[in-house]
């Protein structure tokens, strides 16, 4: 807390008009040239290898939930399953830049954010790294399952497998899962990969993600945070709570410039139009174009942009602009990434609320399919090539589901014992993360807390009872003391 913030009249009361910044709205344009220079065809086709991998993952996921079998495997799954089946393109573009030192806070469906994310740190992390993750990351319980059925030799390939069915293990609430099953389809994490938790409540990372954000500028840690929310979470307060403490003056104004300016985070809106109670747009909310709300939080509108979530190289070039934003101490940034789910709120969801020719229109805009059509007419792919892959991908898929229903090789975990204890009842205490002495504005002397704490005034003494009228108790004191100075206080505030 600062001395003294003058706030002089004279400057406030001057007659003025704001002007606000632009808000970019769709602004990417496609450079097949340059873009195949930047990324080069194995990366290209990578990322087309993501999005497959996300959308069979949750068709499959789909097909167990409505008809009970996948491909000939039959497997009743009773657990919740919101799916993002339409939105793979905007969850790879969010995560080719980053790396495992950054952070996602996923999503209320964030199946596709979870793969994108671990996949991205896949293609950063060597071999050597990837092995100890896998080797530690629950005392080798999931690796060694993943064993059973993934070739060896290829260190990149076997985590890809890790990945799929430590994540369909956990949604399955299997004791092999990332989280033990107790995290399951809504709250599945993997810190090892820059993975952290998802919540249930709309925009609940909102504010979450602002705390992780905040530790990282305080403790000078490297990477970015990125809230991925829904569109209609802007009706929800943790949205503006975190956004307005992640946009307070004071990182700019008090805080020393060696810190690293305001926290880094993104809230990357996966804006699909529709939340389970009606059309943000058009209907429950009315900023029209979501990126619009930015300019009510800062001067700077929070960097605001929309962007084309249909399109994976828009959103990956996207989240490089604003990383660099956001390294200079300058965020928070907003992005408003249209997409669409093609499926239901959930699998029990029929869809009601929107026509059949609504989401036709969107089918025709299928992301796989364009940007499937766009590496064969640049030269980077072939069709037979990408068709292969997709099959591939179905063989795998089925390997990891027989993996994952597999009561043996996939158990739950055991209602008696202390397994379900040793998770939610740990007693661990983490003391401090640095060593360093906590490094303050001011001393606490000079705060304003401590000079009114003397002028602090209470009805009651220290057990709670009547103190008399006039009369003061310094804070903390057993009983009641004099006003300060000496005299008796008068009754009234200070």
């Amino acid at each position: 807390m600062t001395k003294a913030i003058l706030i002089d009249p004279t400057e406030q009361r001057k007659p003025a008009r704001l002007t606000v910044p632009e808000i970019p709205i769709n602004a990417y344009v496609s450079d097949p040239a340059q873009e195949a220079k930047k990324y080069g065809r194995e990366n290209l086709v990578r990322i087309y290898r993501d999005m497959v991998y996300i959308r069979e993952f949750e068709t499959m996921l789909d097909r167990i939930k409505k008809e009970g079998v996948y491909e000939g495997i039959e497997y009743q799954h009773k657990g919740p399953a919101h799916l993002s089946i339409g939105q793979e393109s905007a969850a790879v573009g969010m995560a080719y830049n980053l790396t495992a030192e950054d952070f996602i806070f996923g999503s209320h469906r964030s199946h596709g954010e979870i793969l994108a994310k671990s996949l991205s740190a896949i293609s950063k992390l060597c071999d050597d790294a990837l092995l100890a993750i896998m080797r530690s990351y629950m005392s080798g319980r999931t690796l060694s399952v993943v064993e059973t059925f993934a070739k060896p030799g290829d260190v990149k390939q076997l985590a890809i497998n890790y990945v799929l069915y430590g994540a369909l293990a956990e949604i399955f609430g299997k004791i092999t899962g990332f989280n033990k099953g107790l995290g399951g389809s809504m709250h599945a994490f993997f810190p090892p990969f820059g993975v952290m938790p998802n919540n249930a409540i709309v925009g609940g990372s909102g504010d979450i993600s602002t705390g992780a954000a905040l530790f990282k500028r305080i403790n000078r840690q490297p990477g970015i945070v990125i809230a991925n929310i829904g569109d209609a979470s802007m009706g929800c307060g943790p949205v503006w709570e975190g956004m307005m403490v992640a946009a307070m003056d004071q990182y700019r104004t008090l805080w020393p410039e060696d810190v690293g300016g305001a926290p880094p985070i993104i809230f990357n809106f996966m804006n699909n139009f529709y939340g389970m109670g009606g059309q943000p747009i058009g209907e429950t909310m009315s900023f029209g174009v979501l990126a619009r709300v930015g300019l009510g939080i800062n001067p700077d509108a929070m960097h605001a942009e929309r962007v084309d979530g249909y399109s994976p190289l828009a959103v990956a070039d996207a989240i490089e602009r604003k990383r660099q934003i956001l390294a200079a101490g300058r965020g928070p940034v907003l992005l408003d990434t249209i997409t669409y789910r093609f499926s239901g709120h959930s699998p029990s969801d029929a869809s009601a609320y929107r026509t059949k020719e609504e989401v036709d229109l969107w089918r025709a805009h299928d992301a796989i399919i364009g940007y499937r059509e766009y590496l064969v007419e640049n030269g980077h792919a072939t069709e037979s090539e990408l068709e292969n892959m997709v099959q591939g991908t179905i063989e795998q898929l089925k390997t990891v589901l027989t993996a994952a229903i597999s009561p043996e090789l996939s158990p739950r975990m055991a209602i008696e014992g202390d397994e379900i204890a040793e998770v939610m009842f740990s007693n661990k205490q983490r003391e401090r993360y640095a060593d360093r002495e906590p490094e303050v504005l001011l001393p606490l002397e000079e705060t304003r807390w401590k000079q009114t704490q003397e002028k602090f005034r209470f009805g009651l003494d220290g057990q709670g009872k009547p103190g008399g009228r006039g009369k003061w108790r310094k804070d903390g004191a057993p009983g009641m003391g004099e006003a300060p100075g000496g005299s008796p206080g008068n009754g009234r505030h200070p």
